[in-house]
């Protein structure tokens, strides 16, 4: 077994500034040498909301067994339906939800165990992106084109999955408008990567998120991003959890019974009612009265 210290008689190697932080610094001075002094708010707002959107999650993707019965059990729980396949037999587009959302059932991505959750992240530059993910220990492969834009395969210092996704900044966020999220949209992700202080660590630099204490034991709260997402550590769980919103939990954890899941009994919290549950393929998501 690997001792867990030797990491202290490594020798201390200096680490050059954080690439992300140092694109951020760089863009916020070349606006400010070239923006007219006249500048009005709406262009500094502007610069806050794109700023709020890095590391927001822009897909998401259950990893499973089977994508046909997952397609049977979700439409089943949650409502969802479901557009054409893009590879038949592999890949089922969510449709109608705030957030893109599929279902995978083709070969593994990188980090993400089976069942488990791909969340692709939002970010500005994804050279300065993949370079902080380095940097911190994480991996990353190089950047390729998709229909959608830029994107990048992840890996963060615990090994667990993601992928980056480059946007442009005028691209609108998930759940604007009127911000209230529709029956069976994702509400909550929980990323429980086993050792939360790292996990703030290497999130905070990749994504500049700033975390506040959570409401159960080595929790923490992400500030910022869309859905909202909190930090959770602890060995032996899934590392992404996805809370869905229902409007009778009641009668949607009878539908993930009848479905050959499991849930448990709906519990009040202080922001609404709950369910812990897994699908018949073992997938652990949570339901949300909200």
């Amino acid at each position: 077994m690997t001792d867990p210290l030797d990491i202290l008689r490594r020798p201390l190697v200096r680490l050059a500034p954080d690439p992300a932080f140092a694109s951020r610094l760089r863009e916020r001075l070349r606006r400010a040498l070239t923006e007219p002094e006249g500048e009005n708010m709406t262009s500094v707002s502007s610069e806050r909301a794109l700023a709020s959107a890095e590391g927001d999650v822009t897909y998401l993707s259950l990893q499973v067994s089977d994508a046909a019965r997952a397609r049977a059990f979700y439409r089943t729980v949650l409502g969802w339906t479901f557009g054409a396949d893009d590879e038949p037999g592999h890949s089922d587009q969510v449709e109608g939800q705030s957030l893109p959302m599929g279902i995978w059932d083709g070969p593994s991505s990188r980090g993400v165990p089976r069942p488990g959750v791909l969340l692709v992240h939002r970010v500005a530059d994804i050279v300065a992106s993949i370079a902080a993910v380095r940097a911190l220990g994480g991996e990353a492969g190089e950047p390729h084109r998709e229909p959608y834009g830029l994107v990048a395969e992840c890996a963060d210092d615990q090994g667990n999955g993601f992928t980056l996704h480059e946007m442009p900044p005028g691209a609108p966020r998930a759940y604007e408008g009127d911000g209230v999220p529709r029956l069976g949209d994702a509400v909550y992700i929980t990323i429980s990567p086993g050792d939360e202080v790292r996990a703030g660590e290497f999130y905070g630099g990749v994504f500049g998120w700033e975390f506040t204490p959570g409401s159960v034991p080595r929790g923490r709260q992400v500030r910022g991003p869309l859905p909202m997402i909190g930090v959770g550590g602890g060995a032996g769980r899934q590392p992404v959890v996805v809370m869905f919103r229902v409007a009778d939990i009641e009668a949607a954890v009878r539908r993930v019974r009848e479905a050959g899941g499991t849930a448990t009994d709906p519990e009040r919290q202080p922001y609404g009612i709950t369910s812990q549950c897994r699908d018949d393929q073992g997938m652990e998501f949570q339901l949300g009265q909200l």
